[in-house]
């Protein structure tokens, strides 16, 4: 038996109401999934730059406290083979060892801490201080890194006692 034309109309498709109400729901899952991810993106930005600047800033304290290579750090410094130069552009800090005089310097114009080689032990330094007491130097150290529209800054200290 055949169908009528008519019979078949309702038969097939889907309607203007049902087609408007899938659009609307798959328009919040997405909507939903987007924001979702941006604010993942923001949250691993963030993270990041805390990490490097983290990273950074205890990598260089390290630097020049334990030394860089076939340099000794400030642990190994006699205290007597010390001086230190402040300026308003930064200070340096010298002394000597056995393969002769060593240097950390900051300079705010540059904002990197360097050694004698010229080698950059931190970089994107904004604020650095140290502190010679005579047995030891206090080193402050402030990193900062922008990505993505954020601006991190990371603070560390550290002290380094001379050897008597």
């Amino acid at each position: 038996m055949k169908s009528s034309p008519a019979q078949r109309k309702g038969l097939g498709g889907f309607t203007l109401a049902e087609m408007c109400i899938s659009a609307a729901i798959l328009t919040v899952v997405v909507a939903g999934t987007l924001s979702l991810f941006v604010t993942y993106l923001r949250s691993y930005n963030a993270t990041t730059l805390m990490r490097n600047t983290s990273a950074r800033a205890s990598l260089a304290l390290e630097r020049m406290v334990y030394g860089v290579n076939s340099n000794d750090g400030l642990r190994e410094v006699v205290a007597a083979g010390v001086s230190t130069n402040y300026s308003s552009g930064g200070w340096k800090l010298s002394y000597t060892n056995s393969t002769g005089t060593l240097y950390y310097q900051y300079a705010t114009n540059t904002m990197n801490i360097v050694d004698q080689s010229g080698k950059i032990l931190c970089s994107n330094v904004i604020y650095s201080a140290m502190t010679n007491y005579g047995t030891g130097c206090r080193i402050w150290v402030n990193v900062s890194e922008s990505a993505g529209g954020r601006t991190f800054t990371n603070s560390m200290t550290s002290f380094a006692e001379y050897r008597n």
